[in-house]
């Protein structure tokens, strides 16, 4: 599929930049996000809790074969633009890293309101290094 014109500006409509590949290895399938409220609650009550400087991290040994995460930004972060954003990002922080533990993990990510401002390799610190901090802590 082509929008009239997109060829001209260099854009692409097509979720795998044409490799053929159909972009499964850069998404982050279903499977590996927390999406129902009793998960994020079940994570935040059972949990451990790091602070990072952009985000506060929970998480819970996983209950599946592969980690999850569910991300929380609310609407004192920005508007929905601003928080879609963030979650993006974070989505693909936790994609590239996820294969760093040795077991499953449940996480939930509270996104802080700094994070706005700051640099994807600013963010990608401070997220890599808290989710050590928290695997130490739950030792998987």
């Amino acid at each position: 599929m082509s929008w009239p014109g997109a060829a001209l500006r260099g854009a692409s409509v097509s979720r795998s930049d044409g490799d053929g590949d159909g972009g499964a290895d850069r998404t982050l399938a279903r499977a590996s996000r927390l999406r129902a409220r009793r998960l994020f609650l079940e994570v935040y009550e059972r949990g451990y809790r790091v602070n990072g400087t952009y985000f506060v991290i929970f998480g819970l040994p996983g209950a599946t074969p592969r980690s999850r995460l569910g991300i929380t930004a609310t609407k004192k972060f920005g508007h929905a633009v601003a928080r879609n954003r963030i979650k993006r990002v974070v989505r693909e922080i936790f994609r590239q890293h996820r294969d760093a533990a040795d077991s499953p993990v449940d996480l939930v990510v509270n996104v802080k309101m700094g994070a706005r401002e700051s640099s994807f390799r600013r963010l990608e610190a401070d997220l890599t290094s808290r989710l050590t901090e928290l695997r130490r802590r739950l030792r998987v």
